[in-house]
């Protein structure tokens, strides 16, 4: 069964709703940013060899 629930605009319009919505998204806010570059370079460079050989070997 199909639903349109998240095409639905919504409005906040009562202050105290929106301040108790600020708090909340302040409270369950992460700790740190995520990083930017979460892999080491030579993790980066591991994963693109054993792709490349995942590739020759599928190659017909």
């Amino acid at each position: 069964m199909a639903t349109n629930t998240f095409e639905r605009k919504i409005e906040i319009t009562d202050p105290k709703a929106v301040k108790k919505l600020m708090e909340v998204m302040e409270k369950d806010a992460p700790k740190t940013p995520f990083s930017e570059h979460p892999y080491t370079e030579q993790e980066r460079e591991r994963s693109l060899r054993l792709f490349r050989q995942c590739l020759s070997r599928s190659k017909t």
